[in-house]
């Protein structure tokens, strides 16, 4: 099967910036607002920020749409909405604290 476009630069953006526990998870048959969730943990609120960063860079480069960003980097949390793929950036104390891992794997 091959892979999403947008799923594989996400991934291919937190890996080489060394974000660490990516999780690409597939919601199409849970949910109808997304297709994927990638969940990445940042080390620090300053690489969380950077990672946003880059990940917007890669999907500008590709004509790759984001719908809106929420959240800020001192929160621990960060939300890019790119339509049918949702990723999520975390620190570790925050992705911890809302297990969303857990979450999506139980629907």
């Amino acid at each position: 099967m091959k892979k999403d476009k947008t799923v594989s630069l996400a991934e291919k953006v937190l890996n080489e910036h060394k974000a660490e526990n990516i999780q690409v998870i597939d919601v199409k048959d849970k949910t109808p607002f997304a297709d994927y969730y990638v969940l990445a943990t940042a080390g620090s609120n300053r690489q969380l920020k950077a990672l946003v960063e880059l990940i917007e860079d890669e999907f500008e480069k590709n004509k790759i749409s984001i719908g809106h960003i929420e959240g800020k980097a001192e929160s621990g949390w960060i939300l890019i909405d790119a339509h049918h793929v949702i990723v999520n950036i975390f620190t570790k104390e925050e992705r911890d604290r809302i297990s969303l891992d857990e979450l999506l794997k139980s629907k």
